[in-house]
């Protein structure tokens, strides 16, 4: 097993929504823009309030970029062990980017779920990575 593959399932719930901010494509933005998205802006989707949304969306590009710092040091890592233990302080820094956006971790995670499963929350959240860039 590789050391990147063991560093997604260590902190997989934290990595997930990189797949959503990595999902990202121009054509996504135009149609995250059009009507039904802009009369949503400030209500509720999916659950969640708007500036839960804001701050998810904050945590994720927060979480992006700890784990673009981390993890070639993670992958040119010496040993096993020392890969576990950098790969334990960058998800105490993920952690603390997410609380720092007055999320918890659970918050983080069920926002990143329902997304997967909800097309609209979806697009809400691209359309605030894309405003957040």
């Amino acid at each position: 097993m590789s050391r990147s593959f063991s560093l997604a399932r260590r902190f997989a719930f934290l990595v997930m929504p990189l797949a959503l901010a990595a999902g990202f494509l121009p054509g996504q933005a135009a149609r995250a823009m059009q009507g039904d998205l802009l009369r949503t802006a400030q209500a509720d989707v999916g659950g969640f309030s708007q500036s839960q949304l804001e701050a998810y969306a904050n945590a994720v590009l927060k979480v992006q970029q700890i784990d673009q710092t981390w993890s070639p040091k993670i992958q040119q890592a010496p040993s096993k062990a020392e890969a576990e233990t950098l790969t334990a302080q960058a998800t105490d820094e993920m952690v603390g980017g997410i609380e720092e956006e007055g999320l918890s971790v659970q918050e983080y995670n069920a926002i990143t779920q329902a997304a997967q499963q909800d097309d609209q929350l979806y697009e809400r959240i691209m359309t605030l990575l894309a405003q957040a860039k």
